[in-house]
């Protein structure tokens, strides 16, 4: 099953990259004409500062929530914070500064890819460049992978460590801002379908890999064979 899903992964990721030129310029055509329909409107700032804003404040409590049960103060004591320890907090924070700030940053540095509004294409200066080619024309270009879709990603990594009873609900709750925040981004002209797609996928994959080193181990086969004349089995590890 995980070997069909990363096989599908792999394979949808290469079509969008084969076809990224015709995907980014078609879809992003749509929402211009002569400028971007949905540039600079209150609601899609509200949607991008606001997911910023959020998530920036449920790390800060989350980390006061750590703080408070390090210190054994009574309030923080409650079983509804149990779940917050040292481990979690740890990737959360890898995940947050790593995944979510670094790795995006890191990629928009590299690769200098102009924003669809920056572009010659539409109404900018600088020449439209594909997913995962590196240019100079753009020197401000930071469009390539989206940020604050990636930022937004950080509440998948949330999602991993909530309590099992509430961990699909959160699950929804993440995927359904991360597409809030990808729509947006893409509506407004300030992403390409491209950057978007791959801030999901790499971040993801990411924050997955790093949730399975940190939470799951192999645990040996054990094999446990009943003993004549004794009441307790013996068991080895096969």
């Amino acid at each position: 099953m995980k070997s069909s899903l990363l096989f599908i992964l792999l394979l949808l990721s290469a079509g969008v990259v084969l076809y990224s030129s015709s995907c980014d310029l078609f879809l992003t055509t749509l929402f211009y004409d002569n400028t971007f329909y949905l540039k600079d409107k209150t609601f899609v700032k509200m949607i991008d500062v606001g997911c910023e804003y959020f998530i920036a404040a449920l790390f800060l409590l989350i980390l006061g929530i750590w703080c408070g049960r390090r210190l054994k103060l009574s309030f923080f004591t409650h079983p509804l914070f149990r779940f917050i320890d040292t481990k979690k907090l740890l990737f959360l924070g890898i995940s947050f500064f790593g995944w979510c700030v670094a790795f995006p940053y890191s990629f928009k540095m590299f690769f200098h890819r102009a924003r669809p509004y920056q572009t010659d294409l539409f109404g900018g200066e600088c020449l439209f460049s594909k997913a995962f080619e590196k240019t100079f024309s753009c020197p401000v270009g930071d469009s390539f992978i989206s940020g604050h879709t990636s930022f937004a990603m950080w509440l998948f990594a949330l999602a991993l460590v909530m309590p099992e009873r509430i961990r699909k609900f959160v699950t929804v709750f993440s995927l359904f801002v991360v597409f809030m925040v990808g729509a947006s981004r893409v509506l407004g002209g300030y992403h390409y379908l491209t950057d978007v797609f791959f801030a999901v996928l790499l971040v993801g994959s990411g924050i997955f890999v790093t949730w399975k080193k940190c939470f799951t181990q192999n645990v040996p086969d054990i094999a446990c064979q009943p003993v004549y004349g004794k009441e307790k089995n013996v068991c080895h590890q096969i």
